[in-house]
């Protein structure tokens, strides 16, 4: 992957010295693409296992959905190493809405919201303050909300060889455990996996729309 996605994000550099707005979407979305499964890795070390697993899955869909409609916007990097730092801090500040999205059952299972989340990180604290933190538990809870109505409305549109492998995907399957569930060679897998999520990025501009 990283020969691909070093090579897109040099293109999207290129297009956003020339101001080509249609090329810079373009080869962004090849980048949202690249960083799925990075993503959740990425999410995986932010998090370091106080996430459950509906929770992870949940930061991981709402990073690919900032990486994808609004990072373009504010990445002002010209390396991987900056936009993969950019990410990092990114899903560490969703883990933690996430986590703050699930506050009344932390709160009977009396455990603490930020505990843990600072500790030996360069990223920096958590903003602080009751508003700073109910604004972000409401961002999350309306993200996740708008994820799950956008998903009911695009998945049926998606093309029939292509759906379950991007359902798989958004389920948190790998290449390996999609090949073996749909018997299909690893190449069909990413192309089918490759053109669904650029199927999707386009039914979002729609449902958007």
């Amino acid at each position: 992957m990283g020969k691909h996605d070093d090579e897109h994000l040099r293109r999207f550099l290129r297009a956003r010295a020339a101001g080509d707005a249609a090329a810079m979407r373009q080869w962004w979305e090849e980048l949202v693409i690249d960083f799925f499964d990075r993503m959740d890795a990425l999410v995986e070390l932010a998090h370091r296992g106080r996430l459950d697993a509906g929770e992870h899955e949940l930061a991981v869909h709402l990073a690919m959905v900032r990486f994808g409609t609004r990072l373009m916007g504010t990445f002002d990097g010209t390396s991987m190493g900056e936009l993969v730092n950019a990410c990092k801090t990114m899903a560490r500040n969703i883990c933690i809405d996430v986590q703050r999205s699930s506050i009344a059952a932390r709160k009977g299972a009396g455990v603490s919201l930020d505990e843990g989340w600072d500790a030996g990180d360069a990223d920096g604290p958590a903003p602080a303050g009751d508003a700073a933190e109910a604004r972000r538990q409401y961002e999350a809870d309306e993200t996740s909300r708008e994820i799950a109505g956008f998903l009911d409305w695009a998945l049926p549109r998606l093309n029939d060889n292509r759906r379950p492998v991007v359902e798989m995907t958004i389920n948190g399957a790998s290449l390996p455990e999609i090949c073996a569930e749909l018997g299909i060679e690893r190449d069909n897998a990413y192309q089918r996996r490759h053109r669904g999520l650029k199927d999707l990025s386009k039914l979002k501009e729609q449902y958007d729309a």
